[in-house]
């Protein structure tokens, strides 16, 4: 599971006392590049060590990584028995705001010098947390987001359920969740009943609205989490409101991971992502 080149975790204590284990990596051959990355991974308790390096092949820039766990999260868990409930009253969209948010801060300003470009990634979930992020950020220079888009979760998962995409039955999730929408011991399709109540209705369009910096969606078009309509969507909006600041990248056949049976189309991602951050690249 974990590559040679898995990086060691460091610790990092935010103001009120808690703390994330956090990893940080070089790509390229520069000490100080002038592009720094923050990664904002997808749902569930699992550490982000398993896939980095590796998740950012295809980048072609020389950039420094930095890749945040959520709290409560161990260097090594893989999202099965590893996080009770001090993690699950933790994992909410105000809280991964407000510790990516401090997160950011406090490594940009620790930099001895600081950066040219300043890119946010967001994956899945991690894709509301980057959006979010970006909006309130002016350091950040750069978006980039993989298996989201313009959609609430109630939206995307109409569309899918219509689709037939789904899985399991959705209707326990419209009846059941808001009878007990605190509870962290009840679940459904792999998260508690607080995690849908708190995710399932937010409206992420705004906040990529507000944003005059490069964005790249990366969506795969048989995505079964968030459907390519949602992307689409997006796209469409920033046509409407006649901003060109905005680059979809749809990948035929692929998932939710930008995987096409077995062949993942990441490195193409960020080989588009890397383009942006070319000098020579006129948005």
């Amino acid at each position: 599971m974990y590559s040679r080149e898995a990086p060691p975790p460091f610790s990092f204590t935010y103001k009120d006392g808690g703390s994330s284990i956090y990893y940080s990596f070089i790509i390229g051959n520069t000490p100080q590049p002038e592009t720094v990355i923050f990664y904002a991974g997808g749902s569930g308790c699992r550490s982000r060590k398993s896939v980095m390096p590796g998740y950012m092949s295809g980048l072609t820039v020389n950039a420094r990584v930095f890749v945040l766990n959520k709290r409560f999260m161990s260097d090594r868990s893989i999202g099965i028995f590893d996080c009770g409930k001090e993690f699950n009253l933790a994992n909410n969209p105000r809280q991964w705001l407000s510790d990516y948010s401090e997160f950011i801060t406090a490594q940009l300003g620790s930099l001895s010098q600081q950066p040219k470009h300043v890119v946010m990634v967001g994956v899945s979930e991690g894709g509301l947390v980057a959006s979010e992020i970006a909006a309130l950020t002016p350091a950040i220079s750069h978006l980039a987001i993989i298996g989201y888009g313009g959609y609430s979760v109630r939206q995307a998962y109409k569309i899918l359920e219509q689709k037939g995409q789904l899985p399991v039955d959705v209707n326990k999730l419209w009846k059941e969740v808001p009878s007990d929408p605190r509870s962290i011991e009840k679940s459904w399709y792999g998260s508690t009943y607080r995690w849908w109540s708190d995710m399932i209705d937010i409206d992420p369009l705004p906040d990529f609205l507000k944003l005059n910096i490069p964005i790249i969606v990366g969506v795969g078009e048989k995505d079964e989490s968030m459907p390519v309509e949602s992307a689409l969507f997006l796209d469409a909006k920033f046509k409407e409101a006649g901003k060109n600041n905005l680059t979809l990248k749809i990948y035929p056949e692929s998932d939710h991971r930008l995987n096409d049976n077995g062949v993942s189309h990441r490195g193409e991602f960020f080989a588009e992502l890397s383009r942006l951050l070319q000098p020579t690249h006129n948005k």
